[in-house]
């Protein structure tokens, strides 16, 4: 290896070193703040130029949420973002095409040195150059990293140029992701709070890991169902509900006795699946004790059958077709041709709205969790 070779070789293990310390850097921010930190900290020793800056926009030609420079005063800074950001020529298509752009591929040196933008700006220290390397984050421009010089031909090489744009995609890779994460984290932030301050008591349920999680209302309900252990009684309620080893009823309900009075608890539980995972949201009500199983409200009941009525009673009470059958000596098939009817008549669409009706403006605060169809709901769920 002669000379030149071995000094090539030093230079790019250097500069090899460089960007691992980058990369590493850049994994360890923790704010936007940071980043920029890292990117001051670094990168004029990887890209050796008059000057350096990395802008983060909140709108690219009209300002920049964070800036930060070296190699030109506060004075050149302030004349960019008054009068230079909406006058780069640069900035505008490195923007566009989502990619770095070179002044001398846009124009002259003359040309561009009689530009307003040089002119007006540039000319405070004589930038005869700038490339601009746009941050990319899901093909969305966050900021620029912006390199000028003396030299025209300074970073002119493509070379060059595809480093300061590899540089900008990992700067981005590393914004990006920390603001769609804060982002995620302030709509769970926004979605707990809500969840916590809601009146309808509601327990969310990871059924991968079998972790639960009640709200304030779903516990201080619970402490008047059991107060020595109101956990204990949801499970048993929750065990209550199932028909199989892999079904849980839609809509359960109980007769319970709260400080001597004869109450109903209604259980109805909405399963969503969410990536690999099965979120399960129990909501409870605890209500007046309904009327005895099988029977109706007179204001309903006088729109049906009296073998109409007998059904819609016990799809209230949350029997399943089968048990219909069973109980009131008719076909699975008969009674699914009567809830049917029922559904028609009553103007409902499921076995959940069935039982909202039924038991009246208590029971309607649920908003409907599934759209209407033609056809029932099963009343149990996978």
């Amino acid at each position: 290896m002669n000379a030149s070779d071995s000094t090539a070789a030093s230079v790019g293990a250097a500069f090899a070193g460089s960007l691992a310390a980058f990369t590493s850097a850049l994994t360890e921010a923790g704010t936007r703040g940071e980043v920029q930190d890292v990117c001051m900290a670094t990168l004029p020793g990887m890209i050796k130029t008059k000057a350096f800056g990395i802008y983060l926009f909140k709108v690219p030609h009209e300002s920049a949420a964070m800036a930060a420079a070296t190699g030109v005063s506060d004075r050149f800074l302030t004349l960019y973002e008054d009068f230079g950001r909406h006058a780069d020529p640069v900035l505008r298509e490195a923007v566009a095409r989502k990619k770095p752009v070179h002044s001398s591929g846009l124009m002259s040196e003359s040309a561009w040195v009689d530009s307003s933008f040089f002119q007006e700006v540039l000319a405070l220290h004589d930038m005869r150059m700038v490339l601009e390397a746009p941050i990319l984050y899901r093909g969305q421009v966050l900021g620029t990293l912006n390199f000028a010089d003396r030299d025209q031909n300074a970073l002119s090489s493509s070379i060059e140029q595809v480093l300061a744009g590899t540089l900008g995609n990992m700067v981005g890779l590393a914004v990006g992701g920390m603001t769609e994460r804060q982002g995620v984290l302030t709509e769970r932030d926004q979605l707990l709070e809500a969840f916590q301050l809601s009146d309808q008591a509601m327990v969310v349920s990871d059924t991968k890991t079998g972790k639960r999680r009640m709200n304030t209302a779903a516990i201080e309900l619970l402490r008047k169902l059991e107060p020595n252990n109101p956990t204990l009684w949801f499970e048993e309620l929750m065990a209550a509900a199932r028909t199989s080893k892999e079904s849980l009823c839609q809509v359960f309900s109980s007769e319970v006795v709260v400080e001597g009075e004869e109450r109903r608890v209604i259980l109805r539980n909405y399963a969503s699946n969410t990536h690999d995972r099965t979120v399960l949201v129990s909501v409870i009500q605890l209500n007046a004790s309904f009327q005895s199983p099988g029977t109706l409200p007179a204001s309903l009941a006088r729109d049906l059958s009296p073998q109409e009525t007998k059904v819609a009673g016990q799809v209230v009470f949350g029997r399943s077709d089968d048990a219909i059958a069973k109980q009131l000596s008719l076909s699975p098939y008969t009674v699914k041709q009567h809830v049917k009817s029922v559904y028609r008549k009553l103007g409902v669409h499921s076995r959940v709205d069935l039982t909202r009706l039924v038991l009246g403006t208590a029971a309607t605060a649920i908003p409907p969790l599934f759209p209407p169809t033609d056809e029932p709901h099963d009343r149990s769920q996978k």
